[in-house]
């Protein structure tokens, strides 16, 4: 069974707070240039259930600040 980092209403909220413009989004961390800087989606991390992932590698990020998480 796949441990659950974080809520289904906290990845609402996190995801919401990456997409808001106001605050720097969660990022790979995996040192490579990932995603499309075209499209300003460079390297902007993806929260699910079983935490943060990056849509364009295997990088995986396994919290966030509490204060984000329900945004």
């Amino acid at each position: 069974m796949t441990k659950q980092v974080f809520t289904p209403e906290q990845v609402v909220a996190l995801n919401n707070r990456q997409n808001d413009g106001n605050f720097h989004p969660f990022t790979c961390g995996s040192g490579d240039r990932c995603g499309d800087s075209h499209a300003k989606t460079e390297g902007i991390l993806v929260a699910t259930v079983r935490g943060w992932i990056c849509p364009f590698c295997d990088y995986t990020q396994d919290w966030a600040h509490d204060s984000t998480k329900n945004h």
